[in-house]
């Protein structure tokens, strides 16, 4: 018998992001019948890296957790990572992976578990220097604070594409004004590309002000949470005279029997149709069953269950997910999606393997001080 302890944060942007990541990851343990025992905790938004360590002392101290999967970023979990290593038990951090490798990564006791933003931005933003010559970046106030907005940026200016403009919107629909875009786009009719970051009720403002502007020849090329195809039935409908192309961990549309299976169960446990926070818990789900069937190996020794994931590959509803044995980051497929004009999705195309892209970003990475969000991304 396995006991899991899960830390999971709030969201205003993604009211059920911590609902959906939970009812994924239940709905795989159940269907996979693993017996496996969760207990969890909420961490607030999980910036306070004091509450997030006090609660991972509570589940694998008294409540004496085999494995500890906590939603929150690096910057977080040091202190709760250090602890997990004394102990000898895995820490399994997850997050969006917006912000780029922290300089204490690997640690010997963790395993990184990310939707891999910075890895689909950056395979973005070199797909459009193939599309468009010249392109405004977009992003909010709040998307714009994460490394995943480098990654899109300098990916499309190194593969040749010019930035033509920046446009950072208000973090508050109700403040929001693309006017100044709107101004220059008028005026520049060479650049009709836009690197577009924006999620939640940001993305779906963002994207209700281009269908008012006129400006009907836009390209945008999307961070994966404003191709987010739930975005009109959360916020409302779309009816788009341009379309959305970009790469992205998941979508609902892939024709395989793992995403069959999963959407069917998710919504058989939640009532509620599947989302990429409902595939991150039911791919941590598919994660901890390996860890589970392999125990009698490693004894729930976080080393040694670390040394055994270097050789795995296992099966998601998004595709084969693997470990980089030298940072502990599982990585998965990306998926090229195009959302048509009332926000259907179609795939255009898939990079099976995204290792090199992550070895690009780990050895591009910036180096000193660099200023962004401490709050995990989409918990704020």
């Amino acid at each position: 018998m396995m006991k899991i302890g899960t830390l999971l944060p709030k969201s205003t942007f993604n009211l059920l992001l911590q609902h959906d990541f939970q009812a994924g990851l239940t709905a795989c343990l159940q269907h996979r019948q693993t017996g496996a025992t969760l207990i969890s905790s909420n961490i607030q938004y999980g910036t306070n890296a004091g509450l997030v360590h006090q609660e991972a002392e509570r589940l694998l101290l008294e409540e004496k957790a085999d494995v500890l999967v906590v939603y929150a970023d690096q910057a977080t979990l040091k202190q709760t990572a250090d602890l997990a290593r004394a102990l000898n038990k895995l820490l399994i951090a997850v997050h969006g992976g917006a912000k780029y490798l922290h300089n204490w990564e690997p640690h010997p006791a963790m395993l990184s578990h990310t939707l891999n933003n910075t890895i689909h931005c950056r395979l973005t933003g070199m797909y459009a220097a193939t599309k468009a010559s010249h392109a405004a970046m977009c992003t909010s106030f709040y998307d714009g604070g994460y490394s995943h907005c480098h990654a899109f940026s300098e990916a499309y200016m190194s593969s040749g594409g010019s930035l033509t403009y920046n446009y950072v919107s208000q973090y508050k629909t109700a403040e929001f004004n693309t006017a100044p875009l709107e101004t220059f786009l008028n005026a520049h009719p060479e650049t009709r590309a836009l690197l577009s970051l924006f999620n939640g009720d940001l993305a779906h403002c963002f994207l209700q002000h281009l269908q008012r502007s006129g400006i009907n020849d836009l390209q945008l090329f999307t961070g994966p949470m404003l191709s987010d195809e739930s975005l009109p039935a959360v916020h409302g409908p779309l009816e788009l005279p341009f379309r959305l192309q970009g790469y992205t961990p998941w979508v609902s549309i892939l024709d395989n029997p793992a995403n069959e299976l999963f959407k069917t169960q998710f919504r058989q446990h939640s009532g509620r149709e599947a989302s990429v926070a409902a595939l991150h818990g039911w791919d941590t789900g598919i994660i901890l069953e390996q860890i589970l069937r392999t125990a009698g190996q490693h004894h729930f020794h976080a080393g040694n269950i670390l040394e055994m994931m270097k050789e795995v590959q296992l099966e998601s509803p998004r595709g084969i997910l693997h470990m980089d044995a030298a940072t502990h980051h599982i990585l998965g497929p990306s998926w090229l999606v195009q959302m048509d004009e009332t926000f259907k999705p179609a795939i255009l195309s898939e990079v099976t393997n995204t290792a090199h892209i992550w070895q690009d970003i780990i050895r591009l990475k910036p180096e000193g001080q660099a200023s962004g969000w401490i709050n995990t991304y989409l918990c704020a």
